[in-house]
């Protein structure tokens, strides 16, 4: 039988629309790390869990395989990679471009979590594909966010939006579009939602998602869920997903588990050991900045500055509490 002109259409748009699927379920890559500032391993189950719920979707999750990462191609068979990494001191430019690579080449949509924001903040490399430039946060607690436009992927969520335990990251420089922003101590308005593109590849951030509250927050789901709709061409405007992307119960929501040799997610006893570690390493320089000078001016920041600076990287902190 020949086939109808409209369905060959229908197929040929499929395949080559970007951000198009031409099947119906989505496959993800969820980029993880061991988790020294955060719970990545009760992260990555309730993030896949709660969107599998939602929507069909299966993910791939990989933990700090960096020498996967840093293959040409590593993306190419998914329809989105979500970054939930921490990386803050690594400054690997081949690995940097390569991640870039996936969506900037390989036309790969991305969302971007969190502290992935935060990662390779020593370099400028980074943060142009995901549109926001941060290097600090203040410190945790509770966060009310505004709706700065109408969005699709802002369906379901409130307004104002108050998040009970997370950190609110510093906006240095931005170049995305705006979907939420909160006011934060110094007064300005810092973005905390927003979608990005590279060409005419999607690209959705936030910079919420440090705590085990913020992960458990329906509404965090739900925008979560609508963003990879969006970014992968699945979200209709009123903020339904297209048909045939109704969760499917038989599919689990992880399908692999792709880690480095020897990579795990720490426990709660390596992060405690870790803190620990830190404050050994920094609390007496940081007494004496507090009490010589006396002020708390700009000689003293400078002096805390420099004891940050010489904290053990996350590879020695690693290497001591969880060889």
């Amino acid at each position: 039988m020949t086939p109808d002109i409209r369905t060959v259409f229908f197929l040929l748009a499929a395949t080559l629309l970007p951000g198009s699927l031409a099947h119906a379920q989505i496959k993800a890559l969820l980029l993880t790390s061991p988790g020294i500032y955060h719970d990545y391993a009760y992260q990555s189950q309730a993030i896949t869990s709660a969107l599998a719920g939602n929507i069909h979707i299966q993910f791939d999750v990989s933990l700090a395989d960096t020498a996967r990462w840093q293959q040409a191609d590593f993306a190419r068979d998914y329809d989105v990679i979500i970054y939930n990494i921490c990386m803050a001191d690594n400054s690997d430019a081949a690995l940097i471009g390569n991640l870039r690579r996936q969506t900037e080449t390989l036309r790969i949509p991305a969302i971007v979590l969190h502290c992935a924001m935060h990662s390779f903040r020593t370099t400028d490399l980074w943060w142009p594909l995901h549109g926001l430039h941060t290097t600090a946060h203040e410190s945790i607690g509770e966060i009310e966010q505004q709706q700065v436009v109408r969005h699709p992927i802002l369906t379901g969520i409130p307004s104002p939006w108050r998040i009970a335990h997370d950190e609110l990251y510093i906006n240095l420089a931005f170049q995305g579009s705006a979907l939420l922003q909160a006011t934060g101590e110094d007064g300005a308005q810092h973005v905390t939602a927003w979608i990005h593109s590279a060409g005419d590849t999607r690209l959705f951030g936030t910079t919420l998602g440090h705590s085990t509250a913020t992960i458990d927050d329906p509404a965090y789901q739900r925008l979560l869920t609508n963003a990879v709709l969006w970014v992968t061409g699945n979200l209709n405007q009123d903020g339904s997903a297209r048909t045939g992307l109704a969760p499917n119960s038989t599919t689990p929501a992880i399908g692999q588990f792709l880690a480095a040799p020897g990579a795990a997610y720490l426990t709660d006893d390596d992060r405690s050991c870790m803190r620990w570690e830190m404050g050994k390493a920094v609390g007496p320089c940081l007494a004496g900045c507090t009490l010589n000078p006396l002020t708390w001016g700009d000689e003293a920041d400078a002096c805390r500055a420099q004891c940050f600076a010489a904290l053990p990287t996350n590879a020695e902190l690693m290497a001591r509490c969880a060889p």
